[in-house]
């Protein structure tokens, strides 16, 4: 839109020709502050107006309609095998604009450049602009945005992000290495006695999904489907959140043995995941590790030392 078209946009909602000046120069202030420098090109003339001229670009030209052969200036500001000098030479090339710029388009692209020793980053907005319909187009607005502090939090924000990806990455591996190591593993919230399963079969995960997380429902199924009946109340008593504090004062890690229904002997491990302000545990995890050939070794030595100290 043009000058005179804005201000004749500003002239219905005025009151006063004063009216109309003060809302026409606080809108102009307004886009000024938005963009860093602001142009006007004339496909006519080949020539610039200068609206708003950037504080990094000191000594262009004044900032008052002035008509110069800006392109030359601005590439000056730039070394020559500097890549965004190469970019921004082609969109403000006079042919590229006549070939890519339709009336009402907008092209943006962002760029590097380096001032007092510092890179600052701007994002320049090219649109077309018709005067009448089916004309020509004639004029290009081009504006200029400092945007180094959005590329800063954006590198910022990918950086982040990086890190967060590699940490993530290694909680998977972990992960994955606890659930080869653990073939039932579930967390337990004490104060609220709910579940959520790490690892388990799929019939356990419906279950407790059914049960929603009940944590004395859960103990009671994997008591009948898991654990062999002389050991299904110590594993009830190991599991009770209640005393949780009481069993383990000093410590982080709670073990129980048990036999299966199935004929396999199973570690479960008690593992203190974080505590309240007044040291109370408030989450763990419990594991489960088939430790079969480990036990069948004890049994064996047990009962070898046990042969040979019946032949003394």
């Amino acid at each position: 839109m043009s000058e005179e078209n804005q201000k004749n946009a500003f002239t219905m909602s005025g009151d006063s020709d004063l009216d109309e000046l003060y809302l026409y120069e606080a809108y102009r202030e307004g886009v000024h502050r938005l963009h860093s420098s602001e142009y006007l090109f004339d496909f006519k003339t080949g020539k610039y107006h200068a609206f708003s001229v950037a504080r990094t670009t000191p000594g262009f030209w004044a900032a008052d309609g002035k008509i110069v052969d800006a392109v030359p200036i601005f590439l000056s500001k730039f070394d020559n095998d500097d890549p965004y000098r190469a970019l921004v030479q082609k969109h403000l090339d006079e042919e590229w604009l006549k070939e890519n710029l339709a009336d009402g388009h907008l092209e943006e692209f962002d760029y590097c450049r380096k001032i007092d020793g510092t890179d600052r980053w701007f994002r320049m907005a090219l649109t077309a602009v018709c005067m009448q319909p089916g004309e020509d187009v004639r004029f290009v607005v081009i504006a200029t945005t400092d945007i180094t502090d959005l590329i800063s939090e954006r590198e910022r924000m990918s950086e982040e992000l990086t890190v967060t990806n590699a940490r993530l990455k290694r909680e998977m591996s972990i992960l994955r290495a606890f659930k080869n190591i653990y073939f039932i593993s579930f967390s337990i919230d004490v104060n609220s006695e709910l579940v959520h399963v790490i690892e388990a079969p799929e019939d356990y995960k419906d279950f407790v999904e059914k049960v929603n997380g009940d944590l004395r429902q859960t103990i009671q199924m994997m008591s009948q489907n898991l654990v062999a009946p002389e050991y299904a109340e110590g594993y009830a008593k190991f599991l009770e959140p209640r005393d949780i504090d009481k069993r383990l004062p000093n410590s982080n890690l709670l073990t129980y043995d048990f036999f299966t229904k199935t004929g396999m002997w199973c570690r479960c491990h008690l593992i203190v995941v974080s505590k309240d302000k007044n040291n109370k545990i408030e989450l763990a995890i419990c594991a489960i590790q088939n430790i079969t050939e480990e036990k069948e070794k004890e049994i064996r030595l047990r009962q070898a030392l046990s042969e040979a100290n019946e032949k003394k």
